[in-house]
Order: C-alpha cells, then sequence, then structure tokens
C-alpha cells in the first residue's frame, strides 16, 4: 500500500518531515547562538518543547499504526523512535545551571535528532 492509499501512513511520514526539519532548525539555532556567545533564549526554550512534543506525537502515531496492522521493517525503528524522545529531557538534564553551554548542547543533540530522524526513516 502506498501513502496516496494509507492516510495513517502519510501523516507519520509527514510527522518526520516537520521532525526533521524541526531538529535542523534546532541545530542551526543552538549552534549559531553558541558561536555569537550567546544563551538560549526563550523562543529556542520553546522550540524544544515543541520539538518534543512532536516526537512525542510522532511515536503515539506509531503506535496507532502498529496498532492497525501496519508492520515494521526492522525493529531499529522503535529504537530510534525511544530515543527521539528522550533525546532532549537527558539534554536538559545535562545543561543543568550551565547557561553558556545550553545553545552548544541542543544544538549537538539537534544534530544527532536529524541523524537518527534519518535513520528512524530508512529503517521504517
Amino acid at each position: 500500500m502506498n501513502l496516496v492509499q494509507d492516510p495513517l501512513l502519510l501523516v507519520h511520514v509527514n510527522l518526520f518531515r516537520a521532525g526533521l526539519l524541526i531538529s535542523l532548525i534546532v541545530a542551526g539555532w543552538g549552534l549559531f547562538t553558541y558561536l555569537r556567545r550567546g544563551t538560549a533564549s526563550g523562543g529556542l526554550r520553546s522550540t524544544l518543547v515543541l520539538t518534543a512534543i512532536l516526537f512525542v506525537v510522532q511515536g503515539l502515531w506509531g503506535l496507532l499504526l502498529l496498532a492497525t496492522g501496519h508492520h515494521l521493517k526492522d525493529s531499529l525503528h522503535v529504537l530510534y523512535g525511544v530515543l527521539l524522545v528522550i533525546a532532549l529531557p537527558v539534554a536538559a538534564s545535562y545543561v543543568g545551571q550551565n547557561r553558556r553551554r545550553e545553545p552548544l548542547v541542543y544544538g549537538i543533540v539537534g544534530l544527532i535528532m536529524a541523524a537518527l530522524t534519518i535513520r528512524a526513516f530508512m529503517t521504517g
């Protein structure tokens, strides 16, 4: 079944696209802010919250796909999904009170999340 025939799968793929885009935005924003010797703004932090929510929704949608009879090509897909959901909370715990390091950590995590998003797509 292709994407046109399966609206549930189409939503999952579009969430992938949004996740990849927002991860790259977080990476660029965080690294640019760090290189300019800035600190994380409220806008960056709000984007991080939206990113975390997006990946939780993506994971829940994936569970819906499994519940409706869709199958995975590779079980690594689930691992990548779990890593995407926990990446930002782990990064936030690593940052702690170090406000200078915060944009660097989030920039690097944004790159890692973009890579995980691509790998999840490849194994889906």
